[in-house]
């Protein structure tokens, strides 16, 4: 398993039944089960194929009374039971959909785990909006930069514009792999400003992203 499931998997409370939300192979419900974090996972998918690729990992595991696999459209089909929710290696997009159309059943789970492969800041933000409490979060580098979010829907005020751009967490642990990442994404803010028109309507936001990762930086 990769370095970015395997974050995603020590993320996870023990003994808490788990829901993976776009399961695709079922590497991380395999993985809890086996090393005794969960005692119960769902496998759910929205598309057929993952899912029958799922039921024959889990099959040769001899994990079937422990994991079950469910066709299902984000949370529709999921089981009351589930009190962690994995979002995880898909667009922001198609994650506050998956969300917000499940946003009332949201409010029974003690973790829900998301890892968006792009727009990290828009989904704080809709975390911000909503004034959940992020309470756990994981910087992974496994062939690019990943950030993992754990938050519940306990209330929290809207957190600040430096909170959503770095993160509560990552901030505070400013960790070796942080500054890394601070560094590299300055780098790409920089590129882009150096190509883009000032007269180009993103240029005054990559202008201010700029100023804050050096200032984020300096420190």
């Amino acid at each position: 398993m990769n370095k970015r499931l395997t974050a995603i998997k020590n993320l996870v409370e023990p003994n808490l039944i788990v829901a993976d939300i776009g399961t695709d192979h079922a590497f991380v419900p395999i993985a809890l089960v086996n090393e005794g974090i969960s005692p119960k996972c769902y496998a759910c998918d929205v598309i057929e194929g993952p899912c029958k690729i799922a039921k024959s990992h889990i099959e040769r595991e001899g994990l079937t009374d422990y994991i079950q696999v469910i066709q299902s459209d984000g949370f529709e089909n999921v089981p009351d039971d589930a009190n962690v929710a994995i979002l995880a290696g898909m667009g922001f997009t198609t994650a506050k959909q998956i969300m917000e159309d499940a946003m009332p059943r949201l409010y029974k789970y003690k973790q829900i785990i998301v890892q968006v492969n792009k727009d990290v800041m828009d989904l704080r933000k809709w975390i911000s909006d909503h004034h959940f409490t992020i309470i756990d979060e994981k910087l992974v580098y496994d062939d690019r930069f990943y950030q993992i979010i754990v938050f519940n829907t306990n209330y929290h005020p809207e957190y600040s514009d430096l909170h959503i751009t770095f993160g509560p967490h990552l901030m505070k642990e400013r960790s070796k792999l942080f500054i890394e990442y601070c560094e590299e994404s300055l780098k790409t803010y920089e590129m882009i400003l150096e190509v883009l028109p000032k007269t180009d309507k993103r240029y005054p936001k990559i202008s201010h992203q700029v100023q804050i990762f050096r200032s984020m930086l300096d420190k």
